[in-house]
This record gives structure tokens, C-alpha cells and sequence, in this order.
């Protein structure tokens, strides 16, 4: 899974410079505060095309679909209300086209959403030890991602992501059993057309390309 992710070592200039080698990058340079423990329902940087160019936007990590166009927020944070509760940080690639929270996104919200590390703990609860993953050539990391925007009853307009997990491989499948869907910039053209079958992509998980800090 990916349940927390670090943007330490991160800058504007290294993102926009990767950006550039698939299209131009509309936004201004973002302000980025370097994260070394990111948590869903923070507001972390995201990219997506738009009229052939890249735009760039915070959005807050766990997805709200836009079904919940109108509703509180606050509702889905904590399952007060209307008994909704969302837990929408990650999205199954297996299942993510069909269900009713992602299908939507799927289809017409695609982004990635960039990153230097993630962690995932193995244990039991009280004695957990956290394990830090890195790309083994020490560039970014780019997550496949999906997007929504609604406008809730208490926060306004909220726009928000989530990060796609699927089976893990090889020496990941060491620390857990999902691993986040990771994309290479030569797969950045398929994953970002609604209109193409990304299963196979995101099912390529390639453990070789990382490995875990010391």
C-alpha cells in the first residue's frame, strides 16, 4: 500500500525539469515545503494534462468523488452524518475502473503525483519497524494518480487525489503486499489518456528500480 510518503528532497526545479521532457508546464513555480512524512489528508502537489500542457495543483491526499458534491467534508473524515466515511488515500488498480468512488477519475482524471520516498512497517502493533523506499538511481518517484474536485457544505471546494496500489513483486513483496503503482516518464502518455487501457501498465510493478534505505 501507501499509506505514508516523503517529498524531502524534492524542488520545484528538478519536478519542472522532468515535466518538460513529455510538455510544456503552465504553472507558476509552486510553493513546495519539504514533507519527510506525508499523511492522507494533507495537500501535496499533483500534475495533470490539460489542453496539452502540464498543470500543477495542491490537492488534498484521500479522494472525495464528486457524488459527495454538496455534502460536509467533515462527514467523510469521520463518518458522522450520513454515516459515510471515506478511506480513499489509495485505489486498487484491479478494482479502481469499476467502483463507484474511482470509476469516474478513472475515466476522466488521471494524474501523477510526485515523490522521493514512501515507507511501509512491518511488526506488531507497539514494536513496528518502518522501511523507507527510494528509486536506486536517487530520482523522483512518480505515482499513478487519480483526481476529483467537489464543492463540500463546510470546506468549499475541495480538490483531491489518490494513489494507486497493485500486487507487490519481488523484494517488495518482502514488507507488504500492495505496492504503490509507479510510473516511468515513458509511461507517463498512456497512463494520462483516459482513452487507453493502462491495466497492463499498472500491473508492471519493477522492483528492480528501487531499494529500501539503510
Amino acid at each position: 500500500m501507501c499509506g505514508r510518503f516523503d517529498t524531502s528532497h524534492l524542488t520545484w526545479a528538478q519536478i519542472h525539469e522532468a515535466l518538460l521532457t513529455y510538455s510544456t508546464v503552465r504553472t507558476a513555480p509552486l510553493n513546495l515545503e519539504p514533507n519527510d512524512d506525508v499523511r492522507p489528508t494533507t495537500a501535496q502537489v499533483t500534475a495533470r494534462i490539460e489542453d496539452g500542457a502540464w498543470v500543477l495543483e495542491k490537492m488534498r491526499w484521500g479522494l472525495v468523488p464528486f457524488w459527495r458534491n454538496g455534502k460536509p467534508l467533515k462527514d467523510t473524515q469521520k463518518g458522522a452524518g450520513d454515516g459515510f466515511k471515506l478511506s480513499t488515500f489509495n485505489a486498487r488498480v484491479e478494482t479502481c475502473a469499476g467502483t463507484s468512488t474511482f470509476r469516474e477519475a478513472f475515466r476522466r482524471r488521471r494524474c501523477i503525483v510526485p515523490a522521493s520516498a514512501w515507507y511501509e512497517w512491518t511488526g506488531t502493533a507497539g514494536g513496528k519497524t518502518k522501511h523507507t523506499f527510494r528509486r536506486a538511481d536517487g530520482g523522483p518517484i512518480w505515482f499513478a494518480g487519480l483526481w476529483d474536485r467537489v464543492t463540500t457544505a463546510d470546506a468549499g471546494e475541495v480538490a483531491s487525489f489518490t494513489i494507486l496500489t497493485g500486487p507487490s513483486a519481488g523484494m517488495l513483496a518482502d514488507y507488504h503486499d500492495r505496492a504503490p503503482a509507479i510510473l516511468e516518464p515513458e509511461d507517463w502518455a498512456l497512463w494520462l489518456d483516459p482513452g487507453q487501457d493502462a491495466a497492463a501498465l499498472l500491473a508492471s510493478v519493477r522492483p528492480e528500480r528501487f531499494e529500501k534505505a539503510a
